[in-house]
């Protein structure tokens, strides 16, 4: 069953989930803008022949540290190298942290960046950033959501898309929007210039642990991922229905009709997607049942992980699966729910922290989406990307954790698109900085673009008609290419 969450509530910004939902997302089903933007025929489209038809993004929020992932330093001073080992992976002198021994296992089918680095070293700057491959107008604490932003990954795979008829979105962000878990919304994954209706389609979610805890003594976020509470279109009123009848027969009365009408030829394409979510729980071959995992074998439900990200990365696959073309899966941090204050910021506790909460869940995760997609002959098509965005100091601090460092961190690719077995960049000798082939962050999303296809030459335009490179002109980095 697929689960439909209600019940609006205030955060303590002043904003509610409906607001922020409308903020990114429901624009995008046409149900906040009634009238959409079309855009022009001549404009440029998503490609079909790119080596990766989709990508899925694994966003560790908070910061993962490279010395504690996938670029460990042992012959570094203690203070440096820190209190876990490491595993060889299956490319020979290649290393990952002890604690990734699955993710170690697919590093022959990826291409690892171990110098990506970027000056903004704040979360909001650098989530904005690394999304969208343009800085922050200004370096400060709350970088504010502006429509005069760039879009995002996501949201520049929804505008190429504009034109496909599709049954469900081509760009899905899980389980929540950024800073959802901290009554906030944070910048980076929204379209900015191009215009609300390109936002990616965001998700909702029950998150809850089985207690409270405090900053630095997180627990496993367990959960699942919902879709919003969406509201019925301008021109379908409940009033004029059947009262006696259930809420879903309604819905599904009103479909038969609308089909059988000309009213359906009057539902743009974004609206049927609306109808469609609204009819999806009592209608089997809804495209929105992709969402909902209860007839996936329990097994494999317990090989990712019974938990919310394990959740959110077999929904991932499935989306893959209905042609959704670029998925974000992020950690949050769910501070209102008093489960886990700090996502990967990890400023104290960083070794406990990482071992009890963090590796276990991304090895066990990642591990089985590979599996997963490679089984079903997926993986050769689907780049999985794992970032952050930024990584972490390398010396420990006195509260045994590390700090804020955006200027040298990893990228792990995998699957379609890439180099299979290849590191590309350095780091230095205690990973400060990138020793070789530095890579900034439109570097990298120039680079994603290019596996998918996409000519990173060309334009995209905002509703003023008026062009912005689509890759903020970032460099493709060929060497990492396949």
């Amino acid at each position: 069953m697929i689960t439909l969450l209600g019940n609006p509530k205030r955060t303590c910004t002043g904003i509610t989930r409906r607001d922020a939902l409308t903020a990114g997302g429901l624009s995008l089903l046409g149900m906040t803008l009634p009238d959409l933007l079309r855009a022009e025929q001549s404009r440029p489209s998503l490609p079909r022949d790119g080596k990766a038809k989709s990508v899925i993004l694994i966003y560790l929020f908070g910061g993962p540290p490279l010395h504690d992932t996938f670029d460990p330093k042992p012959q570094a001073p203690v203070e440096i190298r820190g209190e876990f080992g490491s595993t060889p992976t299956s490319v020979p002198g290649v290393h990952f942290c002890e604690l990734l021994p699955q993710m170690a296992k697919w590093m022959n089918r990826s291409t690892l960046i171990r110098s990506a680095a970027h000056p903004h070293n704040d979360h909001s700057a650098g989530l904005l950033y690394t999304l969208t491959g343009k800085r922050a107008a200004r370096l400060e604490s709350a970088v504010p959501v502006l429509p005069t932003q760039a879009p995002s990954m996501n949201s520049v795979i929804q505008y190429l898309a504009r034109d496909e008829k599709r049954e469900l979105p081509a760009s899905v962000w899980m389980p929540c929007y950024t800073g959802w878990g901290q009554a906030t919304v944070r910048p980076g994954p929204y379209a900015g210039f191009l215009g609300r209706q390109y936002e990616p389609f965001f998700t909702s979610t029950k998150a809850h642990s089985g207690k409270e805890c405090k900053y630095a003594y997180p627990e496993r976020v367990q959960g699942q991922v919902v879709l919003p509470e969406m509201n019925l279109p301008e021109d379908i009123s409940l009033d004029r229905l059947d009262r006696r009848r259930s809420l879903v027969q309604q819905f599904n009365d009103e479909l038969r009709r609308a089909e059988q009408t000309q009213a359906a030829d009057r539902l743009d394409l974004s609206r049927r997607q609306a109808f469609d979510l609204l009819t999806s729980a009592n209608r089997p071959n809804s495209p929105w049942r992709a969402f909902g995992v209860e007839g996936e074998d329990a097994r494999l439900q317990d090989r990712y992980g019974r938990n919310l990200y394990g959740h959110s990365m077999l929904i991932a696959r499935r989306l893959v699966e209905s042609n959704v073309r670029f998925v974000t899966v992020t950690w949050e941090v769910f501070e209102k729910l008093k489960i886990d204050e700090d996502g990967w910021d990890t400023h104290q506790r960083n070794f406990h922290i990482l071992r009890d909460h963090r590796l276990p869940v991304l090895d066990q995760a990642y591990s089985a989406l590979c599996e997963d997609l490679d089984a079903r002959g997926l993986l050769d098509e689907t780049l999985i990307v794992v970032m952050g965005e930024m990584g972490r100091t390398p010396k420990i601090n006195a509260k045994g954790g590390r700090d804020h460092w955006s200027f040298c961190h990893n990228v792990l690719l995998t699957g379609a698109g890439v180099k299979q077995g290849h590191v590309y960049g350095s780091s230095d000798r205690i990973g400060a900085y990138p020793a070789s082939d530095s890579v900034s962050p439109e570097d990298l999303i120039a680079t994603i673009y290019a596996a998918m296809g996409i000519d990173t030459t060309a334009s995209i335009y905002d509703p003023a008609n008026q062009p912005h490179p689509i890759a903020q002109r970032g460099t493709v980095q060929s060497d990492v290419l396949a």
